[in-house]
């Protein structure tokens, strides 16, 4: 029946010239072309989770709770999220793990102080993105996180994470996807907000822990990821002007001391999740000496 054929913007997929009797048969040669490729298809009758019904329900609801209070079970609630027009047996189990964990984690707490006045606080940025997190459609998360601090403030204000619209090729690309999304949606918006309540000129640090994309915004020059205004519709101008502004920094951040890396992955190691957890202020009210302990002994930052 020969290749198929795929645009190379918007991956559409048109039929060959010959070799199908009818469009039955070409759209049963294209499912099993998207299967073969690992394109998530929607589940059978036999595989559809028993929670199907009731899981956009359950996930909202858990999602309006850890925009408040747990900014830890975001990056978990928006990708099941993502499954509930084909939702299958193997959502089924991650819901109950996410429940689980809710559930056992009530004595956590989201903590921030403030020892300063407004005149030495300033608004922090934190962008982050992993790349191909999405083991289906190959996409990078977005991950954000903005918290107010000062030499005796610490207040997480918001947290975020979103599935890219595209997939990214590099990992510079996906940070720079990260960065303009935070600063479009929370750090812009924040910016004006902070110079109403302080009654001042508000500069805010943004904060990456990937040079090669600092490099990418500082110089403007971008000669390998042209395609990004095409496909992730950012425009690499923009950050570069944004930032020549004068009220915003770019700086380089460890990723020891990187608060959006919750948002964005997993953790398999209970002490790298729990030190996460305390970067963002989430902590067991028994652990607070030792965490104000641990954020003192972390090594400092490049800037």
């Amino acid at each position: 029946s020969g290749p198929l054929q795929e645009c190379p913007w918007c991956k559409h997929t048109f039929p060959p010239q010959q070799g199908f009797q009818s469009l039955e048969q070409f759209e049963a040669w294209k499912r099993k072309e998207k299967a073969d490729r690992g394109t998530p298809q929607a589940p059978s009758e036999a595989e559809r989770g028993a929670l199907q019904q009731i899981a956009s329900s359950m996930l909202m609801c858990i999602l309006y709770a850890s925009r408040y209070a747990r900014f830890v079970l975001l990056r978990a609630s928006n990708h099941l999220a993502c499954y509930v027009t084909r939702w299958s047996s193997t959502c089924d189990r991650r819901l109950h793990r996410v429940v689980n964990y809710t559930h056992s984690t009530y004595h956590l707490r989201m903590v921030g102080w403030v020892g300063d006045s407004f005149d030495c606080i300033e608004p922090h940025l934190f962008a982050d993105a992993d790349l191909a997190g999405c083991t289906f459609t190959q996409r990078s998360t977005n991950g954000l996180h903005l918290a107010l601090r000062g030499p005796n403030t610490c207040f997480p204000i918001v947290g975020g994470s979103k599935r890219q619209g595209c997939v990214s090729n590099s990992t510079p690309e996906s940070e720079l996807v990260s960065t303009s999304y935070a600063l479009r949606l929370h750090g812009l918006p924040a910016l004006a907000l902070f110079e109403v309540i302080f009654q001042r000129k508000v500069f805010m640090r943004v904060h990456e822990d990937n040079q090669a994309m600092i490099q990418v915004i500082k110089t403007c020059k971008n000669p390998t990821m042209r395609y990004l205004h095409r496909t992730h519709r950012i425009s690499v101008g923009w950050l570069h002007e944004r930032f020549q502004e004068g009220d915003l920094d770019l700086v380089y951040e460890l990723t020891s001391r990187m608060c959006a890396d919750i948002y964005t992955k997993t953790f398999d190691n209970k002490d790298k999740r729990q030190h996460a957890c305390w970067l963002i202020g989430l902590v067991d009210p028994k652990d607070l000496k030792r965490m104000v302990k641990w954020m003192e002994d972390l090594p400092p930052s490049p800037t």
